[in-house]
C-alpha cells in the first residue's frame, strides 16, 4: 500500500478542511498532520529558524508516495500557516543538508485539497502551488475541491474522493482498490 501523509491548517482546526481530510482518512489510511499547530518559523536569510518543525515535516513527507497538503481558501488563497511553510522551501535551496532531500521530493505525487464557499477554487490560488511544484520539478497530480457555502456535505465529498482513491491506485499492478486497501475498503459503501 502507498503511504499517504495529509497536511492540512485552517483557522478553524475541526472545521471543513478538517472533515475533508478525515473523510479522505477514512477511505485512504493516512497520517494527517495539522500544520498550525507545530513551529514553523517564517523563512530568514541568516537561517536562525533551523530549530522549528520545518524539517521534521519534510521528512515525513519523504517517507510517504503521495502527499495532500489541504487548505481552505483565504481571499484566493492559502492559509498564513501555509504560506509561511511554502516560504521555507527556500530553505531546501540553499541549506546543504536540505537539497538532497528537497530533490528527493520530486518522486513523490503531491494533491491539493481546497474547501471554499466557490464552484471552482480560484486560479490565483492553484497556480501559485502548481508553479512553485513546477519550480522543484515535483509532481503535481491533482486538486479536490469540495464547496461548502453551506457547510461541508460528507456525502457528496464521500463520492468525490472515493472516486479520487480509485484513481490513486488504478496504476497498481493489476490490484483492484479492495485489495490495495484491503479491511478498509470494505467501509466504502457507507459513505454513499
Amino acid at each position: 500500500m502507498r503511504n499517504v501523509f495529509t497536511l492540512y491548517s485552517s483557522a478553524r482546526k475541526n472545521g471543513n478542511t478538517f472533515e475533508m481530510t478525515q473523510a479522505f482518512s477514512n477511505i485512504v489510511p493516512s497520517e494527517v498532520c495539522y500544520l498550525d499547530d507545530l513551529d514553523v518559523r517564517e523563512y530568514d536569510y541568516q537561517h536562525t529558524n533551523q530549530h522549528d518543525d520545518f524539517e521534521m515535516l519534510i521528512d515525513k513527507m519523504l517517507a510517504a508516495d503521495i502527499i495532500i497538503f489541504a487548505s481552505p481558501v483565504y481571499w484566493y488563497s492559502m492559509t498564513p500557516a501555509f504560506k509561511r511553510f511554502f516560504d521555507r522551501f527556500t530553505d531546501l535551496t540553499e541549506l546543504i543538508h536540505l537539497k538532497a532531500k528537497g530533490k528527493a521530493l520530486r518522486k513523490k505525487s503531491f494533491y491539493l485539497f481546497l474547501t471554499s464557499v466557490h464552484d471552482q477554487p480560484p486560479k490565483a490560488f492553484v497556480n501559485v502551488v502548481k508553479d512553485t511544484f513546477n519550480y522543484f520539478k515535483w509532481q503535481y497530480a491533482g486538486l479536490e475541491h469540495v464547496k461548502c457555502e453551506s457547510g461541508f456535505d460528507h456525502d457528496k465529498a464521500c463520492e468525490q474522493l472515493e472516486l479520487m482513491a480509485v484513481g490513486l491506485f488504478s496504476t497498481s499492478t493489476e490490484a483492484s482498490l479492495q485489495t490495495v486497501l484491503g479491511e478498509q475498503s470494505r467501509s466504502l459503501s457507507k459513505f454513499k
